[in-house]
């Protein structure tokens, strides 16, 4: 596999950190994203080669009693990466999906699940930040589409215990548009 994501959630940020170090050190993994989350926990995002994640992931279980959550998903839909990095492309005559789960490595998996299910576009993904240790998928698509990639994640969040709110809106205002995008 050319490459694959992974993400631990930490318990608590000064370990987080120490252990990110490790992790990255140990395995030659690249860093997509890290940052600190509500309430008081640390969360890394690396990218590398599978067997790569797989052994930095494998050396944080050295801390099990620290990790919070984790996932390794390999070869991650490259819109995944987008939305990290806010890069979208918005057409407001689709429908708009939105999806809300009680943590971040659940979203991501699942926002991983929608553009895989069917053609949606995910547009943010919001974590954890702002959002009490939440986190938040929009994404879009036509409306068969989204009811499709809706239904796929929200299975499988719903099996991992996870789901808070999901929605979707046919033709959202363009007011509606500009106020969450």
């Amino acid at each position: 596999m050319e490459y694959a994501l992974g993400m631990v959630e930490f318990k608590n940020i000064a370990m987080g950190i120490t252990i990110t170090d490790l992790m990255v050190k140990s395995a030659g993994v690249k860093i997509v994203k890290s940052l600190i989350t509500c309430p008081g926990k640390y969360m890394v995002i690396i990218r590398g080669k599978l067997s790569s994640i797989n052994a930095a992931i494998e050396k944080s279980f050295e801390y099990e009693e620290i990790i919070a959550d984790h996932f390794i998903l390999g070869n991650p839909h490259e819109s995944i990466f987008k939305a990290f990095e806010g890069s979208y492309e918005l057409n407001k005559d689709e429908a708009l999906g939105i999806i809300e789960t009680s943590n971040v490595p659940c979203l991501i998996e699942a926002a991983d699940t929608i553009v895989k299910t069917a053609r949606c576009s995910i547009l943010k993904i919001k974590m954890a930040r702002e959002l009490g240790g939440k986190a938040l998928v929009l994404f879009s698509g036509e409306i068969a589409a989204v009811n499709a990639s809706s239904k796929a994640a929200i299975k499988y969040i719903s099996e991992k215990d996870k789901l808070i709110s999901h929605s979707i809106i046919a033709s959202p205002d363009p007011m509606v548009w500009e106020s969450v995008i």
